[in-house]
This record gives structure tokens, C-alpha cells and sequence, in this order.
């Protein structure tokens, strides 16, 4: 038999050698989550100290966030998404040696909003101040608050409290208020979920049921979301897990029926560690949090010890977040989107989602051993991108011109690996697809070894396949103003002679560049727009410093692998009317956009041929061909600040604001 082995060996060796062994080609199911590209630049100091901050989108388009803040509980609002938010002030301040702290917000279907805290009583203890959770409720959008209402009480002692309040509803009303428990373990470590139930929208609350108990160990930190698929899925700290130390990030689960009639112990099949990859369960995930994310995705954070701060104890945690699948599993698409430095930490973390996918990150960050500041970063959950009809100028320049998004930003990059800002647009006509690009970066390489740039593939026939194939292309735009083409085929890149038609502009200042290039469909291997096609697109920014390359890549994405490439279509409807224009002809159609009764009504004195209805980050969420002057089109589920474009028959656009609630 040892023989037999040393034979194959050698044939192996020789088929290697020759080049007769050949890997083949093999098809793959597309990625198809959601990767949350996080916009840097926008973080924002929210809190100027404290911790556990929670945001909530509110009924009237506003949003509302709550943290453990400035003598108690303090909340500020936003009107634009996030842009600009109020100062904090005060909604309850804590009372004698009695500091209130771990807020959660809920406004319920009847439009009241409920606060959630935890009054941690400071020592020396005594009988009159207890560990407990309370909630305040206000029925005027947060102007004014209620006293305090009973949920639940513990000891007075630490090692015996009650912590972490958050609020599920159901349909039927019924209002539940989830928090962790060790009142029932005073003579252990042990610590379970336990839950109060309210049925008159959080005036009064019944006894406490257990959740979920591990018997040894310490179920943490919960948060609940109700699944499309009808299940509650709450979210927990849990380090019982046979194998692993410290906490892990954890679900546990019933069915809206049950409704926790049978508590979850450790040996379950309704407990299980969130991520889908082996190797993220190597990592700590603490203080976990969760979100529904549109009606088939969710997202997750936590605080732990993922990339390069793997060994350095948890007083440097960081957050991470992670998109799972509808039931709250499958956790992938991994990032964390602050970037601390050495020596910061990011603790007690909250993430959420709005129904146009942005998505709001929170951290309570702060230098190790000192006090911590609140923060706010924006994000944008995207499946794949869109490419609008239009024709700019290739000048190196976005200016003047209608890309996709708002400011040519349909792509962020720079939160995962060289945290500098990268942003990126796309168009196309019947000749050519544009990309523009601009990277944030102060020390920018153009020596033409190792140079900066970027990365773009294309998987024009949608190959999804684990290796480069026959209609795969790898274009690299080096900063010096240079190209190289590279096609698939045979499982490898192969480069090839830049077609001469490509234009290709960089335009390099003191702190940032910006590219544009014009690719003509016929260097791609297609005769005209591939507007019938689903491809597929990759993005790569090299940054060089230190003497070596850093890449940023979208989430999840593998550059030989493009099955696991976003997906990159054309948008179909705009290439039939022409370039999508602003309207310079002189004679400007009068245009009326409303939103009344779950529906954008538009009103033009020319005949519309498309209406397109997207959100603040270039997300389109409706998009309705026409042949009238006149339109209503349902927008159920939509809630915000939202563009309205109006393409007319002609092909100029009109573009307007719309708050729809």
C-alpha cells in the first residue's frame, strides 16, 4: 500500500510539473446577503460621556437615542436621519446613590414611547435601595415623561442584581420587557433571562417567567426581535459553551405561539452560537445586540476580540457587526466599523436598521482605564449595486454631474482595513460603463511599483464560479494615471493590452485622488449595454505605507471567487429614454410630487416614462415604468426621507424630496 501511495505521489508531481493537471471549473451559488458598507466620515460624537446607547426610528420620521448620560438617562433626536442631532437632555436623572443606567427605548403601535433603565444602587448598601428595572412612558413624541413605573426589583447587593432592560412587542399588544437575572442564585454565580409582560402598553407588569437558564454558567445581556417567520429570537451573552471560555454570542428562540411557555436550558436545540463560520467562534462576542434588517436579513453586534486585537484582554474589545439571515443565524459579512487605536476600547454597543437599510452603529469608546465617550456611525446595507443611465464627462471630477447616488457615492470602503475613506459610483450608456472613484489617503504612491489604486471586477456573464473564467475581467486603475486588463479564463487572470479606447483620468491632490474611467461595453465582450444581464462587480483599494500593501475589499468578497462578488446590474428602464438629465431645456416641466395614503402621487405636464423612488444612500425601493402624465404608486413599508426621480419621455429628469410617514 505504501508503494501504491509513493506512486501517486510521484504521478501527481509530474502532472503538476507538466501542466497536465488541470483544477477545474466549479459553479457556486451566489452570495446573496447584505455587507453594510460603513460611511467613516460620518461618525459623530453623540454623548460627550457615558454608556449604552440605544437608537430608535420614531412614527413622525425623527429619531430618538437613549443612553446612560449625564446624571441618568438622556435622550437626543435627530430630523434628517441622522445628519444633525439635538443635544441630549435629561428624561430622568438619578436619584441618591442611586445612579440609573442601560437604557432601551420602544415605541409601541399606539405611538406611546417606553424607557427602559436599571437603578444600580451604590455602596454602602441599604434595604430602600434595591437593584431593579423601571420604565418611563411619554404619549406626546418625548416632550414630556412619566414618574417611574415598576417592572421588577432584586437585592440591594451587586452580586445578586438584575440588569440590562429591553422591550419586545407582539402583535396582540402585549409589551415584554427582557433583562438578566441573578435574584434567583444568591448562593451561586448563575445567572438567567427573565422576562415581565405588560397587557396596557407598560402601566403595570406582571411576575417575572424564566427565559433561559444554563445551569453553571451566566445567560446575559438579552435582546429580542419577532421574526418574519413568526418566531422570538433573543440575543444573549452566554459562556457555558462546552469548549470555549468566556462569552459567545448566543440566540435563543420560541415560537410567537409558545410564547415562552417552555423556558430554553443549555442542552436545547432553540440555543445556539450565532455565526456560521467555525472560526469566528474563536473570537469573543460580548454584549451582544440585534436587529431585524428588512424582512429577510438581520444584523448583529458585539463587543469582543476579532483581527488584530485577538490576546489583548477585554479592556480593549472593540465592536464588530455582522449580518445573519432572517432567523438571526448565519452571522457573516464581519466588520468592525470604528477602527480603534491601540489602547481604545469600544464597550456596550447597539446597532439598528431602517427600512431603506441604513444603519446606525453605536460604541461607547474611550482610552482604556478612562471614561467613554458615546458614538454614532452610519452605514448602508446594500445586496449589490446599480448603475444608472447617463453619459459624464470622464474628467476625474464628479462635479456637475447625475451618478447614481447622491455625491457619487453608491460604494463606501475604509472601515475594515485601511480606514480610509473610499468612495465609488457608477453610469453607463449604449458605449461605455463609468466608474468614479475618490480615496481619502496623505501619502499617496505613484512610483509604479506597488503603487496605490484600485481594484475593479466584472463577472459579465455571471460565471459564479470559484475560479477566473471566459467573461471575468480584472482592472486595475493605478494611481499614476495607468491601466491593466486582465481577463479569466482556465481558472487563472491572464493580462492582457488595454483596449485603446478606454479612458481612463486620475487627478491627484495633497490629501485624497479621484479616478474616472470609461470602459466601452465592446472591451468587455458585449455589442451593446448588457441591460438583460445579471453580473457581477468587485472592489479593491491597494494603500500602500510602511513599505507594503494594505486592501480593502467589500466584505466577504474573494477576488478570484466571483460568486461571492455583490451584484452589479444595469438599471433597464433608463436606457430606453436617454441620458437621465436635470432639465436645461428652457422650457422646465412643472412637476408635483406628494405622498398621501400609502402612495407617491406625481402630477407632470409632460408624459412621465419612469418614476424611481430611492433612499438618502442611493438605494433604489421603488422603481414604475409609465405612459401618463400622472402616476400613483403604492410605497408600503417606506418611512423617511426619500428621493422622487421623475423621468419624462424626453429624457430629463426631475428630482425632489419627499418625507413619506
Amino acid at each position: 500500500m505504501e508503494m501504491k501511495n509513493a506512486a501517486i505521489k510521484t504521478l501527481l508531481a509530474l502532472m503538476l510539473t507538466s501542466g497536465a493537471l488541470q483544477v477545474e471549473a466549479v459553479k457556486h451559488e451566489p452570495y446573496s446577503g447584505s455587507r453594510i458598507y460603513w460611511d467613516i466620515s460620518s461618525k459623530k460624537n453623540l454623548f460627550s460621556a457615558g454608556n449604552y446607547a440605544r437608537i430608535i426610528p420614531l412614527q413622525d420620521g425623527r429619531l430618538l437615542a437613549v443612553a446612560e448620560s449625564g446624571g441618568g438617562i438622556s435622550a437626543c433626536y435627530s430630523n434628517d436621519k441622522g445628519g444633525i442631532w439635538s443635544s441630549p437632555e435629561l428624561i430622568i436623572q438619578s436619584a441618591a446613590q442611586l445612579p440609573y443606567a442601560v437604557p432601551d427605548a420602544i415605541q409601541l403601535a399606539n405611538g406611546d414611547i417606553v424607557v427602559g433603565y436599571n437603578p444600580r444602587p451604590s455602596k454602602p448598601y441599604s434595604d430602600d435601595r434595591l437593584f431593579g428595572i423601571r420604565c418611563i412612558r411619554s404619549s406626546d413624541n418625548g416632550k414630556t415623561w412619566s414618574d417611574p413605573i415598576f417592572i421588577y426589583d432584586a437585592t440591594k447587593t451587586f452580586e445578586d442584581g438584575c440588569w440590562e432592560p429591553c422591550f419586545l412587542e407582539l402583535p396582540s399588544g402585549e409589551l415584554q420587557c427582557y433583562f438578566a437575572n441573578e435574584n434567583n442564585f444568591r448562593t451561586n454565580n448563575d445567572q438567567e433571562i427573565s422576562m415581565c409582560r405588560s397587557f396596557d402598553g407598560g402601566l403595570s407588569w406582571s411576575e417575572a417567567t424564566r427565559i433561559c437558564y444554563s445551569n453553571g454558567s451566566r445567560d446575559g445581556m438579552p435582546v429580542p426581535i419577532l421574526t418574519e417567520n413568526g418566531e422570538i429570537v433573543v440575543i444573549i451573552e452566554d459562556n457555558g459553551w462546552p469548549g470555549y471560555d468566556r462569552f459567545r454570542a448566543t440566540t435563543v428562540r420560541c415560537s410567537l405561539e409558545d410564547n415562552w411557555t417552555n423556558w430554553v436550558d443549555r442542552n436545547s436545540p432553540n440555543r445556539e452560537m450565532i455565526f456560521a463560520n467555525a472560526a469566528d467562534k474563536a473570537f469573543v462576542s460580548a454584549a451582544p445586540y440585534i436587529r431585524r434588517l428588512g424582512k429577510d436579513e438581520t444584523i448583529a453586534s458585539w463587543q469582543g476580540d476579532r483581527g488584530d486585537r485577538k490576546g489583548m484582554g477585554e479592556d480593549c474589545y472593540e465592536m464588530s457587526v455582522g449580518v445573519g439571515d432572517a432567523d438571526g443565524r448565519n452571522v457573516k459579512a464581519i466588520v468592525s466599523p470604528f477602527g480603534l487605536s491601540t489602547g481604545q476600547h469600544g464597550l456596550w454597543n447597539s446597532v439598528t436598521a431602517l427600512d431603506d437599510g441604513t444603519i446606525f452603529a453605536l460604541s461607547s469608546i474611550g482610552d482604556v482605564g478612562k471614561g467613554n465617550a458615546i458614538y454614532v456611525m452610519t452605514g448602508y446595507a446594500k445586496k449589490g449595486f446599480e448603475v444608472a443611465y447617463g453619459t459624464p464627462e470622464v474628467n476625474g471630477s464628479s462635479q456637475k454631474e447625475t451618478w447614481t447616488a447622491k455625491n457619487a457615492r453608491q460604494v463606501y470602503l475604509g472601515s475594515n482595513a485601511t480606514r480610509n475613506l473610499a468612495t465609488m459610483d457608477f453610469l453607463y450608456d449604449s458605449d461605455n460603463l463609468y466608474v468614479f472613484a475618490r480615496v481619502i489617503d496623505r501619502n499617496i504612491f505613484t512610483d509604479k511599483v506597488d503603487d496605490d489604486g484600485i481594484t475593479l471586477g466584472l463577472d459579465i456573464e455571471n460565471c459564479c464560479d470559484t475560479y477566473p473564467q471566459q467573461g471575468m475581467y480584472r482592472i486595475f486603475m493605478d494611481a499614476n494615471g495607468s491601466v491593466k486588463f486582465s481577463a479569466g479564463g482556465n481558472n487563472k487572470w491572464t493580462e492582457i493590452d488595454t483596449p485603446e479606447n478606454v479612458k481612463f483620468v486620475t487627478s491627484l491632490k495633497s490629501s485624497f485622488y479621484e479616478m474616472e474611467i470609461a470602459i466601452p461595453w465592446s472591451a468587455l465582450g458585449c455589442e451593446k449595454a448588457p441591460t438583460d444581464r445579471t453580473m457581477r462587480c468587485y472592489l479593491e483599494v491597494a494603500d500602500r505605507r510602511d513599505g507594503s500593501i494594505v486592501k480593502e475589499t467589500i466584505p466577504e468578497s474573494n477576488l478570484r471567487q466571483s460568486w461571492t462578488w455583490p451584484e452589479f446590474k444595469l438599471r433597464s428602464g433608463d436606457s430606453g429614454v436617454g441620458a437621465i438629465l436635470p432639465d436645461t431645456s428652457g422650457n422646465e416641466a412643472d412637476v408635483e410630487v406628494k405622498y398621501t395614503s400609502g402612495n407617491v402621487s406625481v402630477k407632470s405636464s409632460r408624459d412621465i416614462a419612469n418614476v424611481a423612488v430611492y433612499s438618502m444612500s442611493g438605494a433604489m425601493s421603488v422603481n414604475e415604468k409609465c405612459s401618463d402624465s400622472r402616476v400613483d404608486i403604492p410605497v408600503d413599508g417606506l418611512c423617511g426621507l426619500y428621493i422622487v426621480e421623475v423621468l419624462h419621455k424626453n429624457g430629463y429628469a426631475k428630482r425632489q424630496k419627499l418625507v413619506i410617514r
